[in-house]
C-alpha cells in the first residue's frame, strides 16, 4: 500500500461541527486518480452505513464491525421498548462496550435529531481513535472518507424540513385512522 502525501496534504481539514466544501463523490473521484485498483475498491466500499454483511479489508472492516455492534445495540434497546425479540433483527458479531454506551445515550433522547447527532458524534470519535498512527496511507484516506460521509449526512438534517416531514407522516397516520373509523361505521 502506498503513501499519499500530496493527496492527503491537499485535503481540507474536517471538523465535526464545521461544514466543508467538499462532496464525498468529488473526494472519491479525486482519489481514484492516485489509487491502484485494489486500493480504489477498498476506498469506495468504505461506508458509514455498511448495508452488507460482506467483510471489507483493513481499517474499513474494523469500522464495519463497530458500526454493526452499534446498530445491534440500538435494535436491542428499541426491541425491549416495544416488546419485540431483537434476535431476528441483529447481525452476529463482536460487542463493543463503547458502542453499547453510545446507543444507550442516544436511545434516552426524545428528539430524533439530538439522538442522531449523538450517534454521529460517537461515530466521529471512534474514527478519530482509528486514525492514530495513520498519516499518509490508504487507511487515512478510508477514515477521511468515513468522516466526510458523516459531515455530508449532517448537512442533510434541517430542523424545518424534518418537522415538516414529521407533520406529513403524522397527518398520514391520522388519515389512516380516520379511514378505518369510517369503515367501521359503515
Amino acid at each position: 500500500m502506498g503513501q499519499y502525501y500530496y493527496t492527503i496534504a491537499s485535503l481540507p481539514l474536517l471538523n465535526y461541527d464545521e461544514p466543508v466544501d467538499l462532496k464525498h463523490s468529488d473526494y472519491l473521484e479525486d482519489c481514484r486518480k492516485w489509487l491502484k485498483p485494489l486500493e480504489w475498491s477498498i476506498l469506495k466500499s468504505s461506508l458509514i452505513n455498511p448495508e452488507t454483511e460482506n467483510e471489507f479489508l483493513g481499517i474499513a472492516e474494523e469500522y464495519r464491525k463497530w458500526e454493526i455492534s452499534l446498530r445491534n445495540e440500538l435494535v436491542v434497546l428499541r426491541g425491549a421498548a416495544i416488546g419485540i425479540d431483537p434476535e431476528n433483527y441483529t447481525i452476529g458479531g463482536e460487542r463493543f462496550l463503547d458502542a453499547a454506551a453510545l446507543a444507550a445515550a442516544a436511545f434516552k433522547e426524545e428528539s430524533p435529531l439530538v439522538a442522531e447527532n449523538i450517534l454521529n458524534m460517537g461515530r466521529w470519535e471512534y474514527i478519530e481513535n482509528l486514525k492514530v498512527g495513520h498519516f499518509f496511507d490508504l487507511e487515512f484516506l478510508v477514515l477521511y472518507s468515513l468522516q466526510l460521509q458523516i459531515v455530508e449526512r449532517k448537512r442533510c438534517f434541517d430542523e424545518e424540513t424534518g418537522f415538516a416531514k414529521y407533520q406529513e407522516i403524522y397527518k398520514n397516520i391520522l388519515s389512516g385512522i380516520d379511514d378505518v373509523a369510517v369503515g367501521e361505521q359503515a
